[in-house]
């Protein structure tokens, strides 16, 4: 059995769903791992049981430095699963678990290739860096109080499972909670309220006009951008019109859209539908948690095109596209890191029961890591 199939099989062992997230003691795991092939790491436990961990491998000569990254947590397993969760059952060349795919089959290959790196340090300049984080599943935590520590690679790779294509943008999310507000009054006399839920009913019936103009702002490699209610809750009692209603949406956003412009762009739907004198009334009342907003590295920039020359070195595809969710690669853009997604799995089963990954893919990713890592450190692609 290769040493990335069992680091793999490893780390799916422990269960860091998120919440609690529990990360530390997958990253004593790596840590283990790379200590026995004589790579030095450090642990940030910033909460109890929250943990980051970094890694670093210098090369004999000073130079540039490249750094993976990816996370340690994992969503919950849910129910209905044909292969155990959290039992990393290998079988026909497939390895099945949460996180297999999403994201510690990056994680496994990411070790892998770094420790290919200090088997021969003689044989690069520059530094190749290993960041292990916490809470990307929910808020980022962990990417931010790491790039908040002050470490900024020259360019850094997140791994996400994107079935080993390379991506240079991803789509963010703004979720505003919007409340419709009416008049309370008893059941039994609904004509003296106004109905807060079926003011809901109406305003999302509203929701075909302003996504007729979204479609229209279809980014390059990530798409259009899509407004999607997510969570409802409305009501006071069983026997009473309800007053209130709150609605959460989830706004993807696309690379060149800025918070302020999504916000007035709901706030002016809002506004149409508050004129439109049905005695209801909404607006915006919170912001609910996202991972952040969407971001790009350009097409042209060298480390992007470092990366293409590799991939085309090993003959996997190096065609850019771009990934429609979130991911901490929006982090380190906005620390000015140049950042680029990339790993092996495919997308479609992150989040779903029976996610899996294939060994074949897997020692693939090992490859690819470290073919991008070392062209980045050589000097830009021609």
């Amino acid at each position: 059995m290769s040493e990335v199939v069992e680091l793999l099989r490893d780390l799916v062992r422990v269960d860091t769903t998120n919440p609690p997230g529990a990360e530390v003691a997958a990253a004593n795991v790596l840590a283990g791992w790379l200590d026995a092939r004589g790579i030095e790491c450090e642990i940030d436990e910033f909460e109890p049981g929250r943990a980051n961990l970094f890694a670093e491998v210098q090369g004999a000569r000073p130079g540039r430095s490249v750094m993976f990254n990816t996370h340690l947590d994992v969503v919950p397993a849910g129910d209905g699963w044909t292969h155990p969760p959290f039992a990393a059952e290998l079988v026909d060349g497939v390895i099945w678990g949460r996180g297999a795919a999403d994201s510690k089959g990056s994680l496994a290959a990411m070790a892998v290739a770094l420790a290919g790196f200090a088997s021969d340090r003689s044989g690069f300049a520059g530094s190749v860096q290993l960041s292990a984080v916490a809470d990307e599943e929910a808020d980022s935590r962990g990417a931010k109080l790491f790039l908040a520590g002050g470490r900024r690679p020259d360019a850094a790779i997140v791994g996400e499972p994107t079935n080993l294509g390379l991506m240079a943008a991803h789509k963010g999310s703004l979720r505003p909670i919007v409340e419709v507000t009416g008049r309370s009054s008893h059941a039994a006399l609904p004509q003296f309220g106004v109905n807060a839920i079926e003011g809901v009913a109406r305003l999302l019936s509203s929701l075909d006009g302003l996504r007729g103009r979204l479609a229209a702002r279809a980014h390059p490699l990530v798409g259009a951008p899509s407004i999607v209610p997510v969570l409802i809750e409305g009501g006071e009692a069983p026997n009473m019109v309800p007053q209130a209603c709150r609605v959460t949406f989830d706004r993807r956003m696309v690379p060149g859209e800025t918070e302020e412009e999504v916000t007035a762009e709901i706030l002016a739907w809002l506004a149409a539908f508050n004129e439109a004198g049905s005695d209801a009334a909404a607006s915006i009342v919170d912001l609910a948690p996202s991972t952040g907003g969407p971001t790009e590295t350009p097409a042209d920039h060298p480390f992007v095109r470092a990366c293409q020359a590799a991939l085309d070195g090993i003959g996997l595809p190096s065609a850019l596209s771009g990934l429609i969710v979130n991911c901490d690669m929006s982090s380190f853009r906005g620390a000015g890191v140049p950042t680029v997604v990339f790993g092996p799995g495919s997308p479609d089963v992150m989040h779903v029961r029976d996610e899996h990954i294939a060994v074949a893919a897997l020692e693939q990713g090992v490859r690819a890591f470290d073919v991008m890592a070392r062209r980045w450190l050589e000097g830009d692609a021609a």
